[in-house]
């Protein structure tokens, strides 16, 4: 008899890409593929009431909620109503002050399972929960999806014009506890403006930062601000670059490795093999890093077959 498996994320067509929204949508996919049924709730989009009505109803609930209030509120409700509950940490574990970050720690606690994507988290949260489980966030894609003619165009004139492409992504303009720019656009921005050997292209789904830079002009700074498939994208660049000030276990990453795409990373979390690391928006560290780019052999897990055990395990 198959258990009653209640998922509740962000959706991604109503919210856009980001890392979050995609490893749902992969991970309904893959299971969907495999033949497991399941209900999704978009938390986002339903209220408190409705959602515990859904988690009345289900046996596990697997939760994957950013906010550390909404978090906390949902997994003690599910628990004291006797669910089995796992609860995926996003984020890196820490990253917010010290009352979000003691929601987080009440949720981590109270999850029948918790998981992690890195290393640094499930060394802190296991020590208050001992059944947390480290399983990295990427799923490959399981559907096929087409990059729109007008990028792929794009790419193919500026290989044409002999340049390298290194490609960088962001969902939305943000900013860390301490005010830094979380993707670190700005600083790669003004590093690759004036080159003439290599353009930087910006996923920007969102458009904040093209908003930001509409009176740039440089040849050698493209943005692309409408939703697209961004592992379609990286199948044609030289280089992929995540200078985040904070991270969990970034999709891109782990995406652009499967890709065998050469892949430089700040070094604020642990970081997949096969990443070569820099500081984040240091100059001379990041040229450093452009000139040794690693091409270690690695392997990349594929998370959605871990936690489809995880649920087998109730």
């Amino acid at each position: 008899m198959e258990r009653k498996l209640l998922i509740i994320g962000p959706d991604i067509e109503k919210h856009g890409i980001g890392g979050v929204t995609v490893h749902v949508r992969r991970l309904r996919d893959y299971l969907e593929k495999q033949g497991i049924k399941y209900v999704f709730k978009d938390y986002k989009c339903n209220g408190l009431k409705t959602l515990l009505s859904a988690v009345s109803d289900a046996e596990m609930v697997h939760f994957h909620v950013s906010n550390p209030s909404y978090q906390f509120v949902l997994v003690l409700c599910s628990r004291l109503m006797g669910k089995n509950v796992l609860m995926t940490l996003h984020g890196n574990y820490g990253r917010f002050g010290w009352f979000k970050n003691l929601l987080v720690r009440r949720a981590v606690s109270l999850a029948t399972i918790p998981i992690v994507i890195n290393e640094k988290s499930f060394v802190a949260c296991e020590h208050f929960n001992k059944k947390t489980q480290l399983i990295p966030a990427f799923i490959p894609p399981q559907k096929d999806n087409r990059l729109p003619q007008a990028i792929t165009t794009l790419l193919e004139e500026l290989h044409g014009e002999g340049k390298k492409i290194v490609s960088t992504n962001a969902s939305n303009r943000a900013f860390d506890k301490d005010g830094n720019d979380i993707y670190g656009i700005d600083f790669l921005v003004q590093y690759f403006k004036d080159s003439n050997e290599m353009s930087l292209v910006v996923s920007d789904p969102s458009g904040t930062y093209r908003e930001k830079y509409m009176d740039l002009h440089s040849d050698s700074v493209v943005f692309i601000d409408y939703p697209h498939p961004y592992y379609e994208l990286l199948k044609h660049v030289d280089c992929f670059v995540r200078n985040t000030s904070t991270d969990g276990d970034a999709l891109s990453v782990k995406e652009a490795l499967f890709l065998g795409v050469p892949t430089l990373c700040s070094d604020v979390v642990d970081r997949p093999k096969g990443v070569r690391l820099f500081k984040y928006c240091d100059k001379n560290s990041f040229e450093q890093s452009m000139k040794m780019i690693c091409h270690d052999e690695f392997t990349i897990e594929n998370g959605a077959e871990k936690i489809v055990q995880l649920y087998n395990s109730f």
